[in-house]
């Protein structure tokens, strides 16, 4: 069973996650292309070992075994797979509305961290 990383992460992008990760299953990295325009990062669970090493990590509690993924933020486990899975096109077809909104969210929360920041973010461009 993989871990997932759930709506915690989204405007925090924190990757000390990333760091700790034996098998490099944790993306975007601050050096690959197109973190700086991602909401948050993923778990490739096709490539995690279940470690766990990750959880500890995370300082906004993100991380999760799938099993134990909250109820409201178990859609995050298919939104995980599907990182992997499809075009960055098709991804954001599926999700970038979901999570732009969060990210407006916690902008006006106060909650955005500097990491978290999306480069070049427009609420009109989700329809918010």
């Amino acid at each position: 069973m993989a871990f997932t990383i759930a709506e915690p992460c989204i405007a925090t992008k924190d990757t000390a996650c990333v760091n700790v990760c034996p098998v490099d299953c944790i993306h975007l990295r601050k050096d690959e292309d197109g973190f700086s325009s991602t909401f948050q990062l993923y778990i490739d669970p096709d490539t995690c070992i279940d470690c766990g090493a990750c959880v500890p990590e995370c300082p906004v509690t993100a991380i999760f075994p799938n099993e134990d993924v909250p109820e409201n933020w178990r859609e995050y486990i298919d939104k995980n797979a599907d990182w992997y899975k499809m075009s960055r096109e098709d991804f954001d077809a599926k999700w970038a509305a979901q999570e732009a909104a969060v990210y407006v969210a916690k902008e006006a929360a106060g909650e955005l961290k500097e990491e978290g920041t999306v480069e070049g973010f427009d609420a009109a461009n989700y329809g918010l």
